[in-house]
């Protein structure tokens, strides 16, 4: 495979979206935070293979193999406790790509860690920008289904603590939906930036 040559063709935000509703909807609940390790492990038969140093050699805590049979997750984040709300976006990153690249990557050939390795050093950066950019947008809408989390906010908005900065009219959306980021973050389980942009999203910003 010649990665040098590789092109990624462009999906509308709104076909991410409705590919990670009906992934969600086939194979989860409105359980929140949503058990992405369980869905892959149990429900697609996909194993989860912790190995150590991926972190280190390929500048990634996840990656999944060409064949879609394996992710395999960096070792020293997959046991500790520290790192579950990372490496639950992680996982919903990896199939994005099973989802929205099937092909592409199926092209790819990626059978072990030297494989990825040679593929991130030879494909063109702009294009490896669109792969990461749609798969980061399939797993954030996964995690935070939009609807749900409209419903959520509503009910921390009429909390004293956060209400009171919203009516003081000092701050801007962008400021008060950072607030808002904090608890909501525990909610869905993913880290405050990838709430902060599903928060920014639902406000137009």
């Amino acid at each position: 495979m010649e990665y040098r040559n590789i092109s990624i063709p462009f999906i509308k935000n709104s076909s991410i979206e409705n590919s990670a509703d009906d992934f969600r909807n086939k194979y989860w609940n409105e359980i929140i935070p949503i058990d992405i390790e369980r869905i892959i492990d149990v429900k697609i038969g996909i194993d989860i293979i912790p190995s150590p140093g991926l972190q280190l050699l390929c500048d990634v805590d996840a990656l999944i193999y060409s064949d879609w049979k394996s992710i395999i997750v960096d070792h020293t984040k997959y046991f500790d406790d520290r790192y579950q709300n990372r490496l639950r976006f992680s996982y919903a990153h990896e199939i994005g790509h099973f989802i929205l690249h099937r092909e592409i990557h199926k092209s790819l050939k990626i059978k072990n860690i030297k494989d990825f390795q040679k593929f991130i050093k030879e494909i063109p950066p702009l294009q490896y920008g669109y792969l990461e950019t749609q798969a980061n947008k399939f797993a954030n809408y996964l995690l935070i289904p939009r609807k749900r989390l409209a419903t959520e906010r509503e009910k921390e908005i009429k909390k004293k603590e956060i209400n009171s900065f919203i009516n003081s009219g000092k701050l801007d959306k962008k400021t008060i939906n950072s607030y808002l980021a904090i608890p909501l973050s525990k909610t869905f389980g993913v880290s405050e930036d990838a709430m902060e942009i599903a928060l920014n999203e639902i406000d137009g910003i």
